[in-house]
């Protein structure tokens, strides 16, 4: 009786190799799956084969006849918008090769905190109420001296010293009720003097930003129209409807592989028990043969 032999190892390129050719057949056939075709208003979209391919297909695109001719005249449009634009590059280049100025527009407005000094508001408005106090005293003052000597007092006499000390007593109080409200009106005159100037330099700026802005935009203007004349749209191609692909698994080579050496060692296994079994029982009866042999004698 032959011993069972065990099974042979198996050869790893053999394995690679199918297991490569495996992985091919079922990327084909998950290609194959996923060539969906679609139609629609716009068009159609159909799969063809081209050996030229990677995959053997190309992808063709078939627009409707009210598309197609929406295609034709958008290209045409578009070419005309392309040509007017390259015509439009000299005004373009022009316009932004002559730097923005601002020749011509208001002086920046700032605020100049020496020229709004109080106490020189509050000069102004002294010097104002005076110019009225001055010629009245001085008429006051020679209206009084042309009394006294009506009168007969002369200057070293008790009464046209005491009127004169209350002539001037006066004239003190109304130059120093002057000065009081000179204080004031100086404080409320610089108040209204700042909010006129801060009014007048805002006015001034915003001309000013208004005045940029529109030379601004007319510098860009060219641009603009480049730009627009770029983006002038074209038809879309056609849009099939959203599926989800089709996904085939891939062969499990080297696993089937793996089971069926399983199941070689596991048969060899078992027939070498088995041939183990059977020699035992062969050399067991060959024992008791002989020992009954022995016995005979």
């Amino acid at each position: 009786m032959s011993k069972p032999r065990p099974p042979a190892a198996p050869d790893p390129v053999q394995l690679a190799n199918a297991q490569g050719a495996a992985n091919t057949a079922t990327a084909r056939e998950q290609q194959r799956l996923n060539l969906i075709g679609t139609s629609g208003p716009q068009g159609t979209t159909r799969y063809v084969a081209d050996p030229t391919q990677p995959g053997g297909y190309r992808q063709e695109t078939t627009l409707s006849p009210g598309e197609q001719q929406n295609y034709d005249r958008s290209t045409s449009v578009y070419g005309g918008a392309l040509d007017t634009a390259g015509q439009q590059i000299g005004r373009v280049n022009d316009a932004l090769g002559r730097p923005l100025n601002t020749e011509g527009l208001p002086e920046l407005q700032g605020f100049d905190a020496p020229n709004f000094d109080r106490q020189r508001f509050e000069d102004s408005v002294y010097a104002s109420q005076t110019r009225r106090l001055d010629p009245q005293f001085d008429r006051m003052e020679r209206s009084q001296d042309a009394r006294l000597a009506a009168q007969g007092l002369g200057a070293n006499s008790e009464a046209t010293r005491n009127l004169r000390q209350d002539f001037a007593r006066d004239r003190t109080d109304a130059y120093g009720e002057a000065a009081n409200r000179a204080i004031q009106a100086g404080g409320d005159e610089q108040s209204r003097a700042i909010q006129q100037a801060i009014a007048g330099g805002t006015f001034g700026n915003q001309a000013r930003t208004q005045g940029l802005q529109e030379r601004a935009y007319v510098q860009n203007q060219p641009l603009a129209q480049l730009q627009a004349l770029l983006g002038t749209g074209q038809v879309g191609m056609p849009q099939g409807v959203q599926y989800t692909p089709t996904a085939v698994g891939q062969t499990d080579v080297l696993g089937a592989n793996q089971l069926s050496i399983g199941q070689q060692n596991a048969n060899y296994q078992a027939r070498m028990g088995q041939q183990t079994a059977l020699m035992n029982g062969l050399f067991q009866l060959g024992g008791a043969a002989i020992g009954t042999m022995g016995g005979g004698r």
